[in-house]
């Protein structure tokens, strides 16, 4: 629960005219909408998972919302940035973001900063804030943002989307896993985590679970998603909840595209053991082109019973190579790996 004393907090005769519906809501309530009110959140991002975070926070009653981002509307965010118009283009996004969330609560204090987030200001602008709500789309902001809550011990609520999938998650909540529990590995080098294209209702979507997240971590919920990480896929209308661990990890990285690399990389390593090397793309993406006895098993199959049980037999035979062309398909791979113990490299 956050903001666990309101008495300073006062509601207006306005306030429970307009949220008369929520606070009727057993687990909300005038204490819960006085929690809301006082709350201080921060969306790091101003694109198309934060236009509905900030639209539904705004709409809840929060009392600050800051918004941190330097880029400018260009007419091919409007598909998925659903809080700007085309008269909006070549605005600052947070000054454009300002006065829409303006129009939908005007009690609501809007903080806009516009610039980046980054390591040198990190700390400087994470510290006035109670929730931090992670939309970016590159590792090294994100890595700077779990630095940051982790030392200022603030709440770190992560999201992430590529096409029709997305996965979210709740980082250092009482004391309970990070960023780089699930992300373990250092991966500031790659810039940019969505290069398959959008659609704005995937954004949508992530976007608003992270919303509805935050306000049950404000509300007191019981049911939070604590060392937990959903993955979603709506093409297939899927949702998995997977725990993280804070356990031994049984990934090694090799960063290679080669096949005779990872057959050298073995034999100097693994000289006893044979290579597996595993194809997690798409069927149709393997019958294009594939490394020579590489065996394909689609990202969508890795659950499997029969998976995992292949996996775990010829982990103590052979050395286990994850291969695909995307990053974020090939980390959801290796999680599911590191939850069922099975060595393997990436």
């Amino acid at each position: 629960m956050l903001n666990p004393q309101t008495n300073l907090i006062e509601l207006s005769s306005q306030d429970y005219l307009k949220y008369s519906k929520q606070i009727m809501i057993e687990n909300i309530g005038i204490e819960g909408q006085k929690r809301l009110k006082k709350s201080k959140i921060l969306i790091i991002g101003a694109g198309g998972l934060s236009c509905p975070i900030m639209m539904y926070l705004a709409g809840s009653g929060i009392g600050y919302i800051g918004i941190i981002d330097d880029d400018k509307i260009d007419i091919s965010n409007l598909n998925r940035q659903i809080l700007y118009n085309e008269l909006d283009i070549n605005k600052l996004k947070v000054v454009s973001a300002q006065n829409q969330l303006y129009k939908i609560n005007q009690n609501c204090k809007v903080i806009t900063h516009k610039y980046k987030l980054s390591h040198s200001n990190k700390i400087e602008v994470i510290k006035y804030y109670d929730i931090i709500i992670d939309t970016t789309d590159n590792f090294e902001t994100r890595n700077n943002i779990n630095k940051a809550c982790y030392e200022l011990s603030k709440t770190y609520i992560y999201g992430a989307v590529d096409n029709f999938f997305g996965q979210m998650s709740v980082f250092n909540y009482k004391d309970g896993i990070q960023y780089k529990d699930l992300y373990y590995m250092d991966m500031s080098e790659y810039q940019n985590c969505n290069v398959n294209g959008i659609m704005g209702i995937t954004t949508s979507y992530l976007g608003t679970l992270q919303a509805i997240e935050t306000i049950k971590i404000i509300t007191g919920y019981k049911q939070k998603l604590n060392n937990k990480i959903i993955i979603c896929n709506l093409i297939n209308t899927l949702i998995n909840h997977q725990k993280i661990y804070r356990q031994k990890r049984y990934t090694e990285i090799i960063v290679t595209n080669s096949n005779q690399t990872i057959k050298s990389y073995n034999k100097k390593t693994y000289q006893n053991k044979q290579v597996i090397l595993i194809d997690i793309r798409t069927n149709k993406e393997f019958m294009k082109e594939h490394m020579e006895k590489s065996i394909n098993i689609p990202l969508k199959s890795f659950r499997l019973y029969k998976t995992i049980k292949f996996l775990k037999k010829y982990e103590n035979i052979g050395s286990i190579f994850i291969r695909c062309s995307n990053l974020n398909r090939t980390l959801v791979a290796s999680s599911i790996l590191e939850l069922h113990k099975i060595q393997h490299k990436l």
